[in-house]
């Protein structure tokens, strides 16, 4: 109480707020989409109230009037503490009565199971149980969802836990199932209670509320950052006056790092607890993420496309998010953390892939999203793609070992469309001179060329050739323009029988 941290709470106003009970937020990377949980009088309960799901969108900066989720997720009884994707597709949620459905002669598996739904369009899936090993006949809540889409953090008292309620994992497997829950140890769990575990989308950061640390009293907010060998460091409390000698609870972080929300109680509300905002002090912030939103599509009817992306850390070569556009919308989000250079590939069968990469190294890269549309083409004679994540040394025809991610792709899309020849194109920017530059983008071509062939593709289905500076796609009047001159193409030129 001596050193307390910033703290300017903001009450989300009543578009949000209500005199009912609001809390346990979730937010969508665009910052634009707000779900929560709201506790209702409803005479259909046998308790006479229960818990539904309510939404509010930003509109010009300012959150709309909320709207209940209705069905098929909101029923007559309880649905809460909920977790959402980056892209709002998916909702994964605590259910407390056993009322859904899940083969033929049973409704759940304990009186608390994690439920989850998926949006194609504008209509939600039907709630399924995840089941085991999420689901148990223990008290299994709170899951909170990575946004690469790959683990699952959630509230379970199962057996192993440590204390009276403790912070579990699962990751999914190659085979696209959730593995095995791990407990995430003694550093995070206690003797006490750990519970409103929130993964920030940097999948670095850690937020949760705990009895059994350090604190101000009752259940305080702590954080704790990924170590390099994966481990969890040791938490951090937040600091009063987020903590106090009251309960705090639920809160989750912004994409960009820099809003925090959560539910209070305190004076000057719409009533019971409501939704609140505030700056969250640099000493517990996360990593910054940004995203990238768009829609994938037909190159030449325009028709909303289903594609599989792909974004790689081009220093590791590790896939960071898998995801898929909507398949009746074609729309996309996918979040990219800063201080790393990516990779990013769309691929559907029947069509060229598309590539494109962002650099995001540099101290103080902007939070600004990337917004671009996806064009794919279909495979067609005549037809060229530019591999955006081919990388050579500079001014020579060697091929960065970043490449190798780009190339694996090319050399998939080969095996999988076995009757497809292409031509390897190499061009250049107008640095330097003609002769030089000619030579330059052959060689680079033939490097490509030679790699393929090194890898299995049958050498009949290739070939190269080099266009020097004759074929700019940009003046050749700056650098960027100039990097984009710069380039490694591939045209389909025959495609067999």
């Amino acid at each position: 109480m001596e050193h307390p941290v910033p703290f300017e709470p903001k009450n989300l106003g009543p578009n949000v707020n209500s005199a009912y009970d609001e809390y346990f937020p979730a937010i969508t990377a665009d910052n634009d989409v707000l779900l929560y949980t709201r506790r209702i009088k409803d005479d259909q309960n046998e308790f006479g109230e229960q818990e539904d799901f309510y939404v509010s969108e930003k509109r010009d900066g300012k959150w709309s009037k909320c709207y209940n989720m209705g069905a098929p997720i909101n029923t007559h009884y309880n649905e809460g503490s909920p977790t959402i994707s980056p892209d709002g597709k998916i909702i994964i949620f605590s259910a407390c009565e056993e009322r859904y459905g899940y083969g033929p002669n049973r409704k759940g598996y304990g009186k608390c199971d994690i439920f989850f739904v998926k949006k194609v369009g504008d209509k939600w899936s039907m709630p399924m149980n995840m089941g085991p090993p999420i689901s148990t006949a223990a008290w299994d809540v709170q899951p909170s969802y990575s946004s690469d889409g790959k683990t699952l953090y959630f509230v379970s008292q199962r057996k192993g836990s440590l204390g009276d309620a403790d912070i579990w994992m699962s990751q999914l497997t190659d085979e696209g199932v959730w593995g095995q829950v791990q407990n995430l140890g003694p550093v995070i769990n206690t003797k006490g209670k750990e519970e409103a575990v929130f993964i920030h989308p940097d999948n670095q950061t850690l937020y949760f509320a705990s009895n059994g640390h350090v604190g101000m009293g009752g259940l305080d907010i702590f954080v704790s950052k990924r170590q390099e060998d994966g481990s969890w460091g040791k938490p951090k409390n937040l600091g009063y006056p987020i903590n106090t000698f009251n309960d705090e609870n639920g809160l989750i972080v912004s994409a960009g790092g820099g809003t925090a929300y959560f539910s209070s109680n305190r004076e000057g509300g719409e009533g019971g607890l409501d939704m609140y905002q505030f700056p969250l002090h640099e000493g517990v912030r996360p990593i910054k993420v940004t995203y990238m939103k768009g829609r994938v599509y037909d190159s030449k009817t325009k028709k909303s496309l289903s594609a599989r992306f792909e974004l790689i850390d081009l220093e590791t070569g590790d896939v960071v998010v898998e995801s898929s556009s909507d398949r009746v919308t074609g729309e996309f989000l996918v979040c990219l953390p800063t201080n790393k250079n990516y990779a990013l590939n769309v691929s559907k069968k029947r069509y060229l892939f598309f590539s494109e990469n962002f650099s995001l190294m540099k101290a103080g890269t902007s939070s600004e999203p990337y917004l671009m549309d996806v064009p794919l083409q279909l495979i067609q004679i005549n037809r060229m793609a530019i591999l955006k994540n081919i990388f050579y040394e500079s001014g020579s025809f060697a091929l960065k070992e970043s490449s190798f991610i780009e190339l694996k792709k090319l050399i998939d899309f080969l095996i999988e469309n076995e009757t497809v020849h292409i031509e390897i194109e190499g061009h250049t920017d107008n640095v330097g001179d003609l002769k030089s530059n000619q030579i330059l983008s052959e060689n680079r071509a033939k490097s490509v060329y030679s790699y393929l062939i090194e890898h299995g593709i049958d050498k009949e289905r290739l070939g190269y050739i080099g266009y020097g500076e004759t074929q700019p796609i940009r003046p050749n009047t700056n650098e960027a323009d100039r990097a984009k001159n710069r380039r490694t193409v591939f045209k389909v030129v025959s495609m067999g029988e």
